[in-house]
């Protein structure tokens, strides 16, 4: 009886260690409701200026007008003031369309901010979507390939990365590997590795692209751990 009184005693002890600071915390809100405000959090630099990026994966953005729902959004938030956040304008197209007219793509509730990652001050940022929806070249098959952006001088240069958008369609090869599940950048901001938790024969597939002039995409199809 003793020892379990003991062993709780120093649980309590242990677990109160970690309390938030409840008296000089800031808090943030989102301004929708139901929008996975906090999913995925960062920390940021730009010019000496401290942010916050947040991740909400079911925010509505500006695409709502061009048919997307849901699309989801990356907030950059002051980390000293209360519910002062802006909408980062990672993209803003809708979904890509054929010249012919033929939708390609779906990002209605593609999850975007589910993944948020900076490679440190006046460094680069990247952002996935790992629900996005590809409808292969022929147009015949939804192929959930997730991609990923990347932001660079201070959140305002975007380009796309979606490395499972290939002629390699199913769920055996890269039509289902979700791109965007997790990624990192390298600290001098030169390489992404993206991670594809279902790709080639569900595998873990990494996706490493060179960020420079010269822009490719490998893969390491390493089995699983």
């Amino acid at each position: 009886m003793w020892a379990c009184a003991c062993v709780w005693a120093c649980v309590w002890v242990c677990a109160a260690g970690f309390n938030v600071d409840l008296i000089s915390h800031v808090t943030h809100h989102s301004d929708q409701r139901d929008s996975m405000f906090g999913f995925a959090v960062a920390q940021h630099m730009d010019a000496g200026t401290a942010r916050m990026l947040v991740g909400a994966p079911l925010y509505d953005t500006e695409q709502r007008v061009r048919g997307v729902r849901k699309a989801g959004a990356v907030l950059s938030c002051d980390p000293n003031v209360p519910d002062r956040c802006s909408y980062v304008p990672f993209d803003t197209n809708g979904n890509n369309v054929h010249p012919l007219g033929q939708q390609l793509d779906n990002k209605t509730g593609q999850w975007f901010g589910a993944t948020v990652r900076s490679s440190g001050p006046d460094g680069v940022v990247v952002a996935c979507a790992p629900r996005y929806v590809w409808f292969t070249e022929n147009l015949k098959r939804r192929e959930p390939v997730g991609t990923c952006y990347v932001a660079r001088k201070a959140l305002t240069d975007f380009q796309e990365f979606s490395p499972c958008r290939t002629r390699h369609w199913g769920y055996h090869r890269q039509g289902s590997c979700q791109a965007g599940f997790d990624a990192i950048i390298t600290e001098n901001g030169k390489r992404l590795y993206i991670g594809a938790p279902r790709g080639l024969l569900l595998a873990r597939t990494d996706s490493l692209v060179q960020l420079g002039d010269t822009q490719r995409v490998q893969q390491d199809m390493g089995g699983p751990g």
